[in-house]
C-alpha cells in the first residue's frame, strides 16, 4: 500500500506521516518547502516538490502525474489550500476517490461557513447570530461588542495565489470598519455575535453516508485567550447532543471520509455549531495518542 500526503508542512501532514508509516504504509509526502515538518519524518519514502495550488489546473496535473508513477492507494489532502484543487475534480475521478472525499455539493457547503451556518439552521441546529456582508455598501453599524468576524472561506483564490485568513474578535467600531474594508472587496465576510465560552470539536469517519468512527476533544487553552486555534486540549466523552447533531448534519451531507465539527459551549451547557472542517485538523496527535488513530 502506498499513500500520498500533501501539504506537508501542516501538523496534519505530519501526524498522517507517523501513523501510516508505523502500519507499514509506503508514505510519499509532498510540500512546497523544503524545510516542511513532515519531509522530515523517517516514514517518508520519497519526498516531493508540491507545485502552488493555484493555478488549479497545473496542480492538477501534476498530481495526475505523481499518480501514474507511484500508483498511489490513498491520497491525503492535509490543508483546505489541496482541498480547493480537488473541488474541481468530477466526482468519479479516480484521484478524488482515492482522497475520500465526499459529495462536490456537501464539500462546498463545508469549505463555505455562510453555507455552513444556513444548512445547520434548516435542520434545526443552533448557530450564532450571523450577517454575511457581501459588499462594503452592506457594512453599516454595528450595535454591540465584542464581534466576530470571520472570512465565508478560510482560504480564498485570487490574484494568482491562495490567501488565508484568520478570525478577528473587534471590540470597538474601528477595528471592526479596518478588517471589513480590508477583507470584504475580496471575500464575503461573516459577522457574528460573540459566544462566550470554549470549544469543542466532534471528529468523525464516515464511509458513504454511514458512520464509522468518532473521538471528541474539548480545548482548555486558546490563542488567542478571547477565541482561537486550541493550543491545549483533552479527549473526553462525546456530548450526547453535541454528538447527535453532528450525525445528523453529516448523515444529511451523505459525507464521506474524515471531518471535524466545531462548537462552541457556554457556561450553561448550551452551544452552537461554528463550522465543519472537511479535512484531517490540527490536533489530530491528541485522537492518535487516545486510539482513535484517524489516518
Amino acid at each position: 500500500m502506498r499513500a500520498l500526503i500533501l501539504d506537508g508542512h501542516s501538523r496534519a501532514a505530519a501526524e498522517s506521516t507517523q501513523a501510516l508509516g508505523r502500519a507499514g504504509i509506503e508514505v510519499v509526502v509532498s510540500a512546497e518547502e523544503p524545510g516542511a515538518i513532515a519531509l522530515r519524518s523517517k516514514y517518508a519514502s520519497d519526498k516531493l516538490e508540491q507545485p502552488p495550488v493555484v493555478p488549479t489546473d497545473d496542480f492538477v496535473l501534476w498530481l495526475k502525474r505523481q499518480d501514474a508513477r507511484h500508483r498511489f492507494d490513498l491520497i491525503v489532502p492535509s490543508t483546505e489550500n489541496s482541498l480547493l484543487a480537488f473541488l474541481g475534480l468530477p466526482e468519479e475521478d479516480p484521484l478524488r476517490r482515492r482522497a475520500l472525499l465526499p459529495p462536490r455539493l456537501s464539500l462546498q457547503i463545508t469549505l463555505d461557513k455562510g453555507l455552513t451556518q444556513e444548512y445547520a439552521a434548516q435542520l434545526g441546529i443552533p448557530t450564532p447570530a450571523t450577517r454575511v456582508i457581501r459588499s462594503l455598501a452592506e457594512v453599516g453599524a454595528a450595535s454591540d461588542f465584542p464581534i466576530v468576524l470571520k472570512t465565508a472561506r478560510s482560504k480564498v483564490i485570487g490574484e494568482g495565489e491562495v490567501r488565508g485568513f484568520q478570525v478577528a474578535i473587534v471590540r470597538d467600531e474601528a477595528a471592526r470598519r479596518s478588517v471589513l474594508e480590508d477583507w470584504v472587496p475580496r471575500v464575503p465576510v461573516l459577522e457574528q455575535e460573540y459566544i462566550r465560552g470554549w470549544g469543542l470539536g466532534i471528529e468523525m469517519l464516515y464511509c458513504e453516508g454511514k458512520l464509522v468512527w468518532y473521538f471528541a476533544h474539548e480545548r482548555l487553552h486558546e490563542w488567542p485567550l478571547t477565541g482561537g486555534a486550541s493550543t491545549y486540549r483533552r479527549a473526553i466523552e462525546p456530548p450526547v447532543e453535541m454528538l447527535e447533531v453532528s450525525r445528523r448534519l453529516l448523515d444529511s451531507l451523505q459525507w464521506h471520509g474524515v471531518a471535524m465539527v466545531e462548537f462552541r459551549r457556554g457556561p450553561g451547557g448550551s452551544f452552537v455549531l461554528m463550522e465543519v472542517n472537511p479535512r484531517l485538523w490540527g490536533s489530530l496527535a491528541l485522537s492518535i495518542d487516545a486510539g482513535v488513530n484517524f489516518p
